[in-house]
C-alpha cells in the first residue's frame, strides 16, 4: 500500500482529498501547514507529496527545496496543487524540481492518473536502479576472485619453484622468478589500492568533512610528474614509442595522490585499449576561466554511445571478446577524484576511431620561468 502525504491548509479540501484517496487504497498522511508537512515527511517517508503552494508560514516552494535538500527525502515524487496555474508558477516549480502541477479544484480523474503516473515512473526507476546494483554485484563476485587470484597464483608458483630449489647450488632462473614475483606483487597491489581508493572516496561523497579531509589544498607542480609518471607508465607497457606528450608548466590544487591516480587510471586505459604503434597523446594545460586540462586521446578500440552512458565502477564493455584484465573501476574513480575538487570529467569516443578523455580542475595555474602567469581561480 502506498502513503501519501497531503500538505493543505485548508481544511475541508485536505479533508476530500484524503477520502478519494483512502476509497482508492492508499494510506494518506495530512498536514494543514508546511512546517508539519516537512516533519512528517522527514519523520516516516511517504511515497509521494500533494502540496499546496500559497501556505502561511512555509509556502510550498519552501517545503519542496527543504525536501530536496535530505538525503531520505530528495527522491519522493512531489505534486503541486495551486488556485491559480500561471505559466511562471508551473515554471518555478518545475524548476525546483517538481513531478507535476494540478490546478484547484482537480477531478478525481485528473488526480488519480497524476499519482499513478508518478508512482510508476518511480517504481520503474527503483526497478532500474536494483537492476543496476545487481549487475554491479555481479561483477564483484565475477572480477574480484580473479584479479586477485591471478596475482597470487604467479606468487605461489614462484615460492614453490624456490622452496624446491637445492639450497646448496646455484639456481640460473633466479632473477627470472625475481620478476615474476615483482610483477604479480604489483598487480596485486594496484588491485587492491585502486579498491581501497574508489571505497574512501565513495564513503566521504555524502559528508563534506570527509571529503575536506581527503582533498588537497596546496598547489602541486603537474608537468614534470605527469612526464615520469606516464613514461613509466609506457615502458612498462613497452609503448614508450606511442607516447606523445604535450605538457605546460601547470600547477594544481590536488594531492599528489590523486592527480596519479587520474594520470594511471586514464593512460593506463588508453594503453590497454590501443594496440603497440598507435599514438596514446597526454596534454596538459590551462583554460582561462576553467582550470587545468588534463586529457588522454588514443586510437584504438573506442565504445559506443550506450557504452559511454554506462561507464560506473566495475563495468566493462566486451570483456568476454576481448578478454581483457581489469576491474573497470578506473574511470568511475577518476569521476569521484574529480568531483572531490569540484571539477569535470567527460569522455568523448567512436568504435572507429578511440577516445578523448578529459579532466577539468578548477583551481590552477600556469608558471613561466618560476612566475604564475595564469590563475584560473585565485586561491
Amino acid at each position: 500500500m502506498h502513503t501519501i502525504l497531503i500538505i493543505e491548509d485548508e481544511e475541508p479540501l485536505r479533508q476530500t482529498l484524503a477520502d478519494r484517496l483512502t476509497m482508492e487504497g492508499f494510506r494518506v498522511q495530512t498536514a494543514a501547514d508546511g512546517y508539519e508537512g516537512v516533519r512528517q515527511a522527514e519523520a516516516e517517508p511517504p511515497d509521494l507529496i500533494l502540496c499546496d503552494i500559497m501556505m502561511p508560514g512555509m509556502d510550498g516552494y519552501t517545503v519542496l527545496q527543504t525536501l530536496q535538500a535530505e538525503e531520505r527525502t530528495a527522491s519522493i515524487p512531489f505534486i503541486f496543487l495551486t488556485a491559480k496555474a500561471n505559466p511562471q508558477q508551473v515554471r518555478a516549480g518545475m524548476e525546483l524540481g517538481a513531478d507535476d502541477y494540478l490546478c484547484k479544484p482537480v477531478s478525481k480523474g485528473v488526480l488519480l492518473a497524476a499519482i499513478r503516473s508518478r508512482l510508476e515512473r518511480r517504481r520503474q526507476q527503483q526497478q532500474r536502479l536494483d537492476q543496476n546494483l545487481a549487475a554491479v554485484r555481479l561483477e564483484v563476485v565475477r572480477r574480484l576472485p580473479h584479479e586477485l587470484l591471478t596475482p597470487l597464483t604467479g606468487l605461489l608458483a614462484a615460492g614453490q619453484l624456490l622452496e624446491a630449489e637445492d639450497p646448496t647450488k646455484p639456481f640460473a632462473g633466479i632473477r627470472d622468478i625475481g620478476r615474476v614475483i615483482r610483477l604479480a606483487s604489483e598487480r596485486l597491489h594496484r588491485t587492491i589500492r585502486r579498491f581501497l581508493s574508489y571505497a574512501e572516496l565513495m564513503a566521504a561523497s555524502q559528508d563534506e568533512k570527509a571529503q575536506d579531509q581527503l582533498r588537497g589544498t596546496e598547489y602541486f607542480s603537474a608537468m614534470s610528474f605527469t612526464a615520469d609518471l606516464t613514461k613509466r607508465l609506457a615502458q612498462r607497457d613497452s609503448r614508450l614509442d606511442d607516447l606523445q606528450l604535450d605538457l605546460r608548466e601547470v600547477e594544481v590544487v590536488l594531492s599528489s595522490a590523486h592527480f596519479a591516480d587520474l594520470v594511471t587510471e586514464l593512460v593506463d586505459n588508453a594503453f590497454k585499449f590501443s594496440v603497440s604503434g598507435e599514438v596514446v597523446r597526454v596534454h596538459l594545460n590551462i583554460l582561462p576561466e576553467e582550470g587545468c586540462l588534463l586529457e588522454v586521446v588514443d586510437h584504438g578500440r573506442g565504445m559506443t554511445l550506450g557504452q559511454l552512458s554506462q561507464v560506473a565502477a566495475f563495468r566493462q564493455f566486451d570483456s568476454e571478446r576481448w578478454a581483457q584484465a581489469g576491474t573497470g573501476l578506473g574511470l568511475a574513480l577518476v569521476q569521484q577524484i574529480a568531483a572531490l575538487y569540484g571539477g569535470r570529467f567527460a569522455i568523448e569516443s567512436d568504435p572507429a576511431k578511440g577516445t578523448r578523455v578529459a579532466v577539468r580542475l578548477p583551481r590552477a595555474r600556469l608558471v613561466t620561468n618560476g612566475v604564475n602567469k595564469i590563475d584560473s581561480k585565485p586561491g
